[in-house]
């Protein structure tokens, strides 16, 4: 049965749910940080919270499906839920990589600055995604959210290009050490593109916020 007067509350606790498993998945980067020996076990945990918070996709694009009114524009509550997932896709895909590629401690800084950036900009979204129930009272604190998004999403184009520099700059290139290059780099992508993910988030802040004046 089709719902035409759904509470708005639906969308937005599905929100905060899947805000919630990036939380978690952030606690689990500090654990792999400090305690790289329980790697693979870490990167099960993450896997399964990517397998919750594809559920809770499923449930949004679900109620959206259902619903003849909705809070926000349909397209704005798609493009968020999918962007939550994204970012919680590309953190799993960047640490499943450091298992099968037996990435060890110490490992680059550059590792500890995207996950530094990423863990700053997960705050960011919980507080965003929390404060769009009530967009009137919250605009100047969204704003501040997209406009914080935007410049960690700029730190972390720095640490990727330093990242980089560094990857490239060998003077005595070895097979084993080009294989290295090229492991380290698909986990820099990932963790890179979980940063732009969180960015694509504030820039559907600011959207709800343009279409709620």
């Amino acid at each position: 049965m089709i719902n035409l007067f759904p509470k708005d509350e639906i969308f937005y606790n599905l929100f905060e749910k899947q805000a919630e498993k990036l939380t978690e998945a952030a606690k689990i980067l500090d654990e792999i940080l400090e305690n790289s020996q329980n790697l693979e076990e870490l990167a099960l945990k993450m896997k399964k919270l990517e397998t919750e918070a594809d559920s809770l996709g499923h449930e949004v694009v679900d109620h959206l499906r259902k619903s003849f009114i909705t809070p926000l524009e349909g397209e704005d509550i798609d493009l968020l839920r999918m962007k939550l997932d994204d970012i919680l896709d590309q953190i799993e895909k960047a640490v499943n990589r450091m298992v099968i590629y037996k990435i060890q401690k110490p490992f680059p800084k550059e590792i500890e600055e995207y996950i530094k950036i990423l863990e700053e900009s997960i705050q960011e979204i919980n507080k965003g995604v929390r404060e769009i129930r009530n967009i009137g009272k919250y605009q100047k604190n969204l704003h501040f959210r997209c406009q914080k998004l935007n410049e960690l999403e700029d730190e972390g184009d720095i640490v990727n290009r330093t990242a980089l520099k560094n990857l490239m700059s060998v003077s005595n290139p070895s097979p084993e050490r080009n294989l290295e290059i090229m492991k380290l780099k698909e986990i820099y992508e990932h963790l890179e593109n979980a940063i732009d993910c969180c960015e694509d988030v504030g820039n559907i802040f600011e959207s709800i916020l343009i279409k709620n004046r």
